[in-house]
Order: structure tokens, then sequence, then C-alpha cells
């Protein structure tokens, strides 16, 4: 159900950690310098308070794929990245400097979850340039850096950085079920040809940009269906029912709205000549 899905139990033990008391800027530069000497009664102190900024960030990532207490020991091992590397020295908080490593080592997570297309490996290499410059700027400054000030730092225009950014973000399930009768997964239908792997799959950027402007032509309803179905179906349909109740609207009507968005995509589709890749 959708409301369980995003109401999903914080486990006991860690919700006890969220009584502990926030520390002041002079408690979190003795206990991260402390930490980083090898205390581990300051780094669990540390942990016990910023748990409620990990669960605030991971509640933000909440999916059916991966549960919540997943996401938040995931996204521990974000705070502990840094504690390590966090310098109290710079005269910034601690939190501020914390909510980056917290998403990056949630998002990793998430991605990697489910089977996705594969990004051609220059744009892989330019994301991670893009990981480690907006590091590196909020290790400068303790504050998250903004596009322009990435960019700027790269060496590249804002409108490069942000299809970048957009292309990390364009991944989708390989197992989804297209095509008539729905018997084709995309994986299927965008195989690379040049690849033995049926898993190697490279999407071109023009395409992905292609599709989006299709995807726009859609009514609201009809874009939140098709969104959501590519992110959140397992193969069991369940989708519809979590919509269902999300929209008020009966899970037959879900199909429906579904069903003519499909329609819609294939002729848009085959206008724009991506008839092959949607089915």
């Amino acid at each position: 159900m959708a409301s369980e899905k995003h109401n999903e139990a914080i486990p006991s033990y860690l919700q006890r950690l969220t009584t502990a008391p926030l520390l002041t800027a002079d408690e979190e530069r003795r206990l991260t310098l402390a930490a980083r000497q090898g205390s581990v009664e300051a780094r669990d102190r540390l942990v016990e308070a910023n748990i409620r900024l990990v669960i605030n960030v991971a509640k933000s990532y909440q999916s059916r794929s991966i549960p919540l207490e997943d996401l938040i020991q995931e996204g521990v091992i974000g705070l502990m990245t840094a504690i390590n590397r966090f310098d109290p020295e710079k005269g910034f908080r601690f939190s501020t400097y914390a909510t980056h490593w917290i998403r990056q080592s949630i998002g990793r997570a998430v991605d990697g979850k489910a089977k996705a297309i594969r990004l051609p490996s220059h744009i892989s290499q330019a994301l991670r340039k893009v990981e480690k410059t907006k590091a590196d700027l909020l290790q400068e400054s303790g504050i998250e850096p903004t596009p322009e000030q990435i960019a700027h730092e790269m060496g590249i225009s804002v409108r490069k950085l942000t299809t970048l950014l957009q292309a990390s973000h364009e991944l989708v399930s390989l197992d989804i079920k297209i095509g008539d009768g729905e018997k084709t997964t995309l994986g299927a239908m965008i195989q690379d040809e040049r690849a033995g792997d049926p898993e190697a799959i490279i999407i071109n950027s023009e395409i992905i940009e292609e599709l989006q402007e299709v995807m726009l032509q859609l009514t609201d309803r009809e874009r939140r269906i098709v969104n959501y179905r590519l992110k959140n179906d397992d193969g069991t349909n369940h989708f519809r029912e979590e919509l269902s109740e999300e929209m008020h609207i009966s899970r037959e009507r879900v199909r429906q709205i579904e069903s003519q968005a499909i329609k819609k995509l294939r002729v848009l589709a085959q206008r724009r000549k991506l008839r092959e890749f949607l089915g």
C-alpha cells in the first residue's frame, strides 16, 4: 500500500536514538576532533546526535524497492564518511557538511539496487568528476555549492552540467514490461547490438532528451502514472493499487489512464522515430 510505504515504521533501536540531544558547535568541534583521533565514544556520540538527519534524508528516498531501514543504514555509512573527513577548523556546522555525504551514500545505494540503463562511460566519468568537485567545494566552504560554482570549477557551462545531472537521474528499470501484450521488457527493446551482455545497455543522450519531450505531451495524470510505473513496477502490478490510493481513483481507472498514456506515447514516439525504443 502507498500509505504503508510512505509511513514505514522506523526500527525501535533507531527510534530511541532520535531522542539524543543535539550538539552545540563547540561539542561538534570537540567530538569530531576526538573521533578523527580514533575515539569510538566520540564517533558514536556524533552518530547518535545526527541520526535524525540521516532518517529525514532517507525518507526522501523511500521506495518499495529498498526498505527504509536499509536506506538509513546507507545514510549512516555516509555520516561516518563525513565524520572522517570533516575539518572543524573550517568554522562551519557539521550537519551542513554531513548532509552531502549522507545523500551521496543513499543515492548510490538506490541507483545500484535496480537493474538500470548503464550510462556511457564518458558520462559516468564526468559525473564522478562532478561529485568530486562538489565535495571539494563543500569541504572548502561548508556550504552546498551552486551549479554555477561547480560548473566554473570544472571549466564547463552550467547547461552542460545540468545535462549531466539529468542523465544521472534518467535510469529506469530494465524489467518493466512494454510492447503489445506487455510481453517484452524495456531491456530487450533497447539492447545495444554491440554488447554481448543483455544488461550492457547504452542510451544515446539525444534519445533521452527526445523521450523527455514526448513525456511532456502527456497530461499531468498520465505523466504521473507512467513515471511512477517506471520507478516502481516490480512485475506484480502493485503500483496500480498504490497509485489508486494516492490519486483517490479506482485501480481500474489507473489502468485505463496508463493504457491511454502508453498508446499516446507510441503515436508520439512514432512521429519522433522512437517507435523501436517504446515498443
